[in-house]
């Protein structure tokens, strides 16, 4: 650690002074986003029906968040921030029976997951006020529920809701067009911890998931 910080501190000693005198980035910036989200398929997560079921892993979302930047040093902006991104998937196991021109496909199961990611982050910043790339990490928190429907006399599975402690790392940029109106784009994964059987859920096992999102930001 003390190299690091040794070789950081050269690092920012050998910016030149024009580049470290650039205005800053804003105090803050909000991000609206649509999003592919990852959605666990690992056992614990979802309900144990065999290896022959198909199970949701990825789908359409929204993500959201904000971000402050309260320190600069040289080109380095500093940043703190929380971003939410959700979606639901759900996935059909159909069986063919018969041949030919009598086949027939039956709806042997249906799986529904849903997850939440609440995902704060620190993150360091490269760039100017109307446009920047950034690498980010954090602790946060994800909630999965899944559950397999009632199929004729198999009654329904429900794996429940929970909120579960999850690491994220990533990176992405923001490009002002305007004064305060943007585009920006998130790369995101999400590694979720393995969890131990509880009273009411499961055991899990460690997973990881990845979100890319996109859209608009303000600043």
């Amino acid at each position: 650690m003390t190299r690091l910080a040794a070789a950081i501190c050269v690092l920012l000693a050998s910016v030149p002074a024009a580049a470290q005198n650039a205005p800053r980035l804003p105090w803050f910036a909000a991000d609206v986003h649509a999003a592919t989200v990852g959605i666990p398929q690992a056992e614990g997560w979802v309900p144990d029906l065999g290896t022959s079921t198909m199970y949701p892993g990825r789908n359409f979302g929204v993500s959201g968040g904000l971000t402050i930047y309260p320190v600069k040093l040289g080109l380095f902006t500093f940043g703190i921030g929380t971003t939410l991104s959700t979606a639901k998937g759900t996935a059909k196991t159909e069986v063919v029976s018969g041949s030919g021109t009598s086949q027939t496909v039956n709806v042997a199961q249906i799986v529904r997951t849903s997850v939440t990611n609440l995902i704060p982050q620190l993150s360091i910043n490269f760039g100017r006020r109307l446009g920047w790339s950034y690498v980010s990490a954090g602790l946060g928190r994800t909630k999965v529920k899944s559950r397999a429907d009632a199929i004729a006399t198999t009654p329904e599975i429900v794996v429940p809701e929970a909120w579960n402690s999850a690491l994220n790392f990533g990176g992405g940029a923001k490009w002002f067009m305007k004064p305060h109106l943007g585009a920006s784009l998130d790369i995101r994964f999400v590694k979720l911890a393995s969890r131990s059987p509880t009273d009411i859920l499961p055991s899990a096992k460690r997973t990881q998931q990845w979100t890319i999102s996109a859209g608009i930001s303000i600043q």
